[in-house]
């Protein structure tokens, strides 16, 4: 529902939480208290806030897939199944509908701004994957190459410790490894570093990432959707070398994968890799299908390019730790 009231009125932090759970509660009435797909709106609230969303910023610099992750999962025909729509609405949300006026929106800081600006403002300004801007630069010259960052979840700044660290330097003392919070204790990085951040691996091109929506680089549709077992049916072919891969292949698989029962057509076209596959799930040994995206703010090489993987000759491969031949 659109109120014209609220356009370029900026919304407060518990604003923000009212208006997420208003989202959770219409969904939970539509589905029915207690029934599947419930969303229980006080764990949803608590594992927010655990995770870091206790300012408004941090709400807004939330990606749908790290509010995905404070929803609960269900049990799908296909596999588990999450409230992927309700993440992207809650998502939305915080980010604020005074972000959709040209007058409101942020302007880069410049060099001068930043220079004048206090630790605890830098550090409020941070942007982990542009820290190339003015913002980064005026850090830079502070900490010195020491590591002062912390980051609470993923690639969400924990700007409270950040900016006790940035402080310990500014007054000469060398940076930290490491650093204890209420939460645990946590890493800590210098300008340009960044956390792991993991990916789903394409199940047909090894070690390389599916965008977040699931398209393949290589040929430009999605994996989103596919259950995992099929994927995980296919990377193992894929190893076993009972797929030999091409763009042409890979259209192929794609389009049987997307396909009604396509796991037992895989089973039954690939058969070897259907045996193994039962032998790794009897020891809970499948692929993962995830991987590691660069940690350092470079991102051409998380896809190399955009250039075809070469396969290594060798028919030896470890799959879920268990090699396979």
């Amino acid at each position: 529902m659109h109120h014209s009231g609220a356009i370029g009125k900026k919304m407060t932090l518990q604003s923000k939480f009212d208006a997420a759970l208003a989202i959770i509660c219409e969904h939970n009435t539509a589905v029915g208290e207690g029934i599947h797909g419930y969303v229980n709106p006080e764990k949803f609230s608590d594992t927010l806030k655990a995770i870091g969303g206790t300012t408004e910023d941090r709400l807004k610099s939330l990606s749908y897939e790290d509010i995905l992750e404070c929803l609960p999962s269900f049990a799908g025909p296909c596999g588990p199944l999450k409230p992927r729509l309700l993440a992207k609405e809650i998502a939305k949300t915080f980010r604020g509908k005074d972000e959709t006026l040209i007058s409101n929106e942020k302007r880069p800081v410049s060099n001068k701004t930043a220079e004048r600006m206090t630790v605890k403002e830098l550090a409020e300004s941070f942007e982990p994957e542009n820290s190339d801007n003015a913002i980064g630069q005026q850090l830079a010259k502070i900490a010195k190459g020491q590591a002062f960052i912390v980051y609470s979840f993923g690639r969400i700044v924990d700007v409270e410790s950040t900016i006790k660290l940035l402080s310990e330097i500014k007054q000469g003392y060398p940076g930290r490894a490491d650093y204890t919070t209420s939460n645990g204790i946590f890493p800590v990085y210098k300008l340009g570093e960044l956390p792991d951040n993991f990916a789903d691996e394409n199940p047909i091109y090894e070690n390389r990432p599916l965008r977040p929506d699931g398209t393949c680089d290589q040929t430009g549709r999605s994996w989103e959707g596919i259950p995992i077992e099929v994927k995980q049916l296919i990377k193992i072919a894929v190893y076993l070398g009972e797929i030999s891969v091409t763009i042409d292949k890979s259209h192929e698989i794609l389009d049987t994968a997307l396909s009604v029962d396509a796991m037992s057509n895989l089973r039954l076209r690939y058969r070897k890799s259907s045996l193994k596959f039962d032998e790794l799930s009897k020891v809970g040994k499948l692929p993962t299908l995830k991987v590691t995206l660069h940690s350092e703010v470079d991102k051409t090489k998380v896809f190399n390019n955009g250039k075809k993987v070469v396969f290594p000759t060798t028919t030896i491969h470890c799959v879920g730790n268990v090699t396979v031949i």
